[in-house]
């Protein structure tokens, strides 16, 4: 039998191939069209799977720390998609006190998870359960927050019919990601050794795209997929934040005085024109929600 660790290590090297691999075929970012000035672009960030509880290095707190004091734009606000009920986390007083602190500095909660068993498909819930579950898992961020959720982002992106009817049900807006920077499926190992690839191949993704656009000079709301249990992440986020303005302006992006969205109204309305629509297909994962381009998704 393979030991844990000689497992641990050729994963590693299966990853680091994989990963060496896609820094090869960096499309070039398609010149715009005459006359048309560069799209301006906005990011939201969001966190998925916290609070953290871990002592006494809290990755959570980390990164609003760093949101709150980053030489980017000091005092830029997340959105940070819960576990409302995870044993080692949402579920706990010590990881509710630390939802507190978030949303009385200005960051807005989301729904993530709502199961006691911890990151559940909402499909393999039953909908009864899953209603019931989401109704507390609502309640609870409104005794913290003062305000009801509207935000919702599954369990893997995994959505159905049936999930997203229960959503509009309940008033919930499903909000997916345009760019991931991958540090939540790295078993085994923290780091996202490629952040600043995986960031640039995405944006000029929508670069390509932005000419689809009537309206390519008003700003595009991007959103960004982070995880703040992830302690490299969060040692590491003001670094992030330089490197989504930095590629952004290598792609040809023009970035605003603040890319970033500071105050919780704001980044709930920029949220809500970027929510996915109910649909009647089933879908297993979302990696983008639609088109980041969609006339709804430009932000003032």
């Amino acid at each position: 039998m393979r030991s844990p660790t000689l497992l641990v290590r050729l994963s590693g090297l299966i990853l680091l191939a994989g990963l060496v691999s896609s820094c090869r075929s960096i499309p070039a970012p398609s010149a715009r069209p005459a006359g048309i000035p560069p799209p301006v672009i906005r990011f939201i960030l969001s966190f998925d799977d916290g609070p953290s509880i871990t002592k006494p290095y809290n990755p959570t707190l980390a990164i609003m720390n760093q949101l709150a004091t980053n030489d980017v734009q000091p005092g830029a606000k997340a959105l940070f998609f819960v576990q409302t009920e995870h044993p080692r986390g949402g579920g706990t007083p010590e990881g509710r006190e630390v939802m507190r602190t978030l949303a009385a500095e200005g960051h807005l909660l989301g729904i993530h998870s709502v199961s006691p068993r911890g990151h559940v498909d909402h499909r393999k819930v039953p909908p009864e359960e899953l209603e019931a579950r989401l109704k507390s898992a609502q309640t609870l961020l409104r005794d913290i927050t003062g305000s009801d959720p509207v935000f919702v982002r599954p369990p893997f992106g995994a959505k159905n019919a049936i999930t997203q009817t229960l959503y509009q049900k309940l008033g919930l807006h499903m909000l997916m990601a345009d760019i991931r920077a991958r540090d939540g499926l790295i078993y085994g190992y923290k780091a996202s050794l490629f952040r600043r690839v995986h960031i640039r191949n995405a944006l000029i993704e929508i670069w390509h795209n932005a000419w689809q656009s009537p309206q390519p000079a008003t700003p595009l709301t991007v959103i960004l997929n982070f995880h703040d249990v992830n302690p490299y992440t969060a040692r590491h986020m003001t670094e992030y934040l330089h490197i989504l303005v930095d590629e952004a302006r290598r792609v040809g992006f023009t970035i605003p005085d603040k890319p970033f969205f500071e105050g919780p109204q704001a980044l709930k309305e920029a949220g809500l024109c970027r929510c996915i629509p109910l649909q009647t297909s089933s879908v297993t994962s979302v990696a983008i929600a639609h088109s980041p381009l969609d006339p709804l998704c430009h932000a003032p």
